[in-house]
């Protein structure tokens, strides 16, 4: 395919939740957005800086007269690009990429909410879910698109990031969601995380919960006379791939995700009120998988991350954050120590498996 790219301009069409994903993948390729840029643009002097030119989702027209006229093929690709493939790209374009990113989670869906007000909002975040391992799942009336972790790949952090500052709750007090409903497995007072990420939830509009059934007999018991927020913290594969003996069951875990989304969408449907329900995790992980050692050249460091700089080196990106600079390792090939015998998977560095999580759009 890469080779016939080279010769001569081509034509496809690509799922458009996925667009920004390939254009990381299609280094070296541009891809005008209409037949006018493309005439435009090689009949300008300047030099086009790119090997290959690709034609990627355009009208029915434009593509009719590239194919009649000029007789530009068309080509076909998988509705996703690689894992491999985006591990190749993602470091050198981290900071560049136009995917869907983690910090703007909080102002993206309440731009989104602000076209329609649906009288409930639901944000339902995992705790370590990869982008990769839930494609195939088939929510009705849903978008699912790639989220970036823009940043360490960790749950404090990126917990935070994508609960937003001003947080989510806030911005959706301004447009009119009054009421809010918050499950957490912590208390406020015992954990400092939660402390944050429902800093403006009422004490008797927080609820602890120990199994997400509780969560869904709590949603089904609500009465909703005014516009609420739902929002949810509910563990995803972070705790079972650190504290394991033996290695766990990942597809069982994720059905049971995937039937606990299923169950949340049935209780919502049930109470005959409009609502936006929003799907996302904190993080993905890298699983194990008798990946290399290279150790940092640090006295303390995570098997993907360290919190220094060091210059230079196969597999490392520097990460400058509000936390502070941080050393990551990329790609899915190598980690920085020996695994301890409980743990199954990492994250914190910068892979197509850690750093892309699932965003799903759900309308009803």
């Amino acid at each position: 395919m890469a080779q016939q790219l080279c010769t001569i301009p081509c034509i496809t069409e690509i799922p458009e939740n996925y667009r920004a994903l390939w254009e990381l993948c299609l280094t070296d390729v541009w891809c005008p957005v209409s037949l006018e840029e493309w005439r435009d643009r090689i009949d300008s002097p300047r030099e086009i800086d790119a090997d290959s030119t690709l034609f990627v989702n355009l009208s029915p027209s434009d593509r009719e007269e590239l194919a009649q006229v000029f007789g530009f093929p068309a080509v076909k690709f998988p509705a996703l690009p690689s894992i491999e493939q985006v591990n190749q790209a993602l470091p050198s374009r981290f900071e560049t990429t136009h995917l869907f990113k983690q910090s703007d989670v909080a102002a993206g869906i309440t731009e989104r909410i602000r076209q329609e007000l649906p009288q409930i909002v639901v944000l339902l975040v995992f705790d370590g879910l990869s982008f990769y391992d839930v494609v195939d799942w088939k929510l009705p009336q849903a978008t699912l698109e790639p989220c970036l972790v823009d940043g360490l790949s960790v749950t404090n952090s990126a917990m935070q990031r994508l609960i937003g500052s001003p947080v989510l709750t806030h911005r959706l007090f301004e447009l009119g969601y009054i009421r809010r409903l918050g499950f957490s497995y912590w208390e406020r007072a015992m954990n400092a995380l939660t402390d944050v990420l429902f800093a403006e939830f009422p004490p008797n509009q927080l609820h602890r919960m120990t199994t997400f059934d509780e969560v869904l007999r709590k949603i089904k018991a609500s009465v909703w006379e005014t516009h609420t927020y739902v929002q949810i913290i509910r563990s995803g594969l972070d705790g079972v791939c650190h504290f394991n003996r033996e290695r766990p069951n990942i597809k069982s875990i994720l059905d049971d995700l995937k039937r606990d989304i299923f169950s949340l969408l049935e209780v919502l449907q049930e109470t005959e009120k409009s609502f936006r329900l929003f799907i996302t995790a904190d993080h993905g992980i890298l699983w194990y998988a008798d990946q290399d050692i290279i150790p940092l050249a640090q006295e303390k460091f995570n098997a993907r991350y360290t919190d220094v700089s060091i210059a230079g080196g196969d597999n490392l990106l520097t990460l400058n954050t509000d936390e502070g600079t941080y050393t990551v390792l990329t790609g899915d090939k190598v980690i920085a120590k020996q695994r301890k015998v409980t743990e199954w998977g990492f994250h914190g560095g910068v892979s197509a498996q850690e750093s892309l999580v699932p965003f799903w759009d759900v309308r009803q």
